[in-house]
């Protein structure tokens, strides 16, 4: 009897026990001790290897330390015992998207979002690993941000426009080069040159994409050109983007554009929303053009993402706008409406296309097409 009771007390105590490393774990990764809330709770679930709970909280530990492909394993177990829980299949999402590996994380995300569609948290991370090729987004519910691995993406197109009302065809020849991280700096670059009216201009432009924080975004871009025919000298773009709640996104961009004869200078302001597997956009630009009036234009944009971050995208655009004929900048009413794309084969090469129709007020038409070959390394 005597011995009896103390094991007694001890199997009594066994749960609080648990609790209390536990609580210790999640103690430690709000000061943001992350070491220790792994030693804490490696050591909890080498004696308790079925307590999920802490099993969730190593892996997300995990992926905060930057180490996502620690993590994976762990969500693996833990989805084999709960397939449809959308807390572990977020956290794979997210491991996943942290591992570089943005078109893997949308299995578990779209998952994610049939189960629990009003799951915010989902939406968000979607969003970003859609954004993740171009724009990288930041959502930061962690305590710490992790750090994954760098993407680096460079792209070869071809574009032809072909004109009415007696004009010559235009050609585009572009090299693009993105460099992001699902959390942090961004980058990108372009060589061009374009053809236009029986003239070669080249080009470069250069951006980046900063994120202030979990919510702000700053993108400056510039551009320029040496001794230009028809495009402009150069321009400067300053992009400011917000996270709203309820999957949308707003922006503001103030642009410079600076022509051999005349300078452009244009507010853009834009929203966005981003819902299941769509993406609606709408954008006004106010343009002060010099010596040729004050147009206001408008785009529309939407766009259906499916298998991972391929996308078919429509887009529309009407109002007035600036145009070139020759050395000539002029306002113009116009209308625009193109179908564009983007078809991942594997993770690492893709094929973009677009193509369209513009009418430039009474000045031409033009219809396009552009095919561009994209590599992921």
């Amino acid at each position: 009897m005597t011995l009896a009771r103390p094991f007694a007390l001890l199997l009594a105590l066994l749960p609080a026990l648990a609790f209390a490393d536990l609580e210790t774990a999640r103690q430690q990764v709000e000061n943001q001790q992350l070491d220790a809330a792994r030693a804490t709770l490696e050591r909890h679930l080498a004696e308790r290897p079925e307590d999920a709970e802490a099993r969730f909280l190593l892996a997300r530990v995990l992926a905060w330390q930057g180490r996502p492909l620690d993590a994976l394993p762990l969500y693996d177990r833990l989805l084999a015992g709960d397939p449809d829980n959308a807390d572990y299949l977020l956290g794979q999402g997210q491991a996943l998207l942290w591992a570089d590996r943005p078109q893997a994380a949308m299995v578990p995300l779209e998952r994610a979002a049939t189960l629990a569609p009003d799951y915010i948290l989902v939406q968000q991370v979607m969003q970003q690993a859609r954004a993740a090729l171009s724009t990288p987004v930041t959502i930061a519910e962690q305590p710490v941000q992790p750090q994954a691995q760098r993407r680096h993406e460079l792209e070869l197109s071809y574009r032809t426009d072909d004109l009415d009302s007696g004009f010559d065809d235009w050609q585009t020849q572009r090299l693009d080069y993105v460099s992001t991280r699902a959390e942090g700096l961004g980058w990108y670059g372009a060589l061009l040159r374009e053809q236009r009216f029986g003239d070669w201009d080249p080009g470069l432009e250069l951006g980046a994409v900063i994120a202030l924080d979990e919510n702000w975004t700053l993108q400056p871009e510039v551009g320029y050109q040496h001794d230009p025919f028809f495009l402009p000298k150069w321009h400067a773009d300053l992009r400011l983007q917000r996270r709203l709640p309820a999957g949308f996104l707003g922006a503001v961009s103030v642009r410079r554009t600076e022509y051999e004869t005349s300078r452009v200078d244009r507010l853009a302001l834009s929203v966005e929303r981003y819902w299941n597997d769509w993406r609606a956009g709408y954008t006004v630009n106010i343009t002060d053009v010099s010596n040729a009036g004050t147009p206001i234009g408008h785009d529309l944009s939407l766009d259906y993402y499916y298998d991972g971050l391929s996308y078919l995208g429509l887009r529309g655009t009407f109002g007035e706008e600036e145009a070139v004929e020759g050395q000539r900048l002029l306002t113009s009413d116009v209308r625009a409406i193109s179908l564009q794309g983007r078809h991942w084969f594997d993770t690492r090469w893709a094929l973009t296309w677009e193509f369209g129709r513009h009418d430039q007020g009474d000045l031409y038409t033009r219809d396009w097409v552009q095919l561009g070959l994209r590599h992921a390394f």
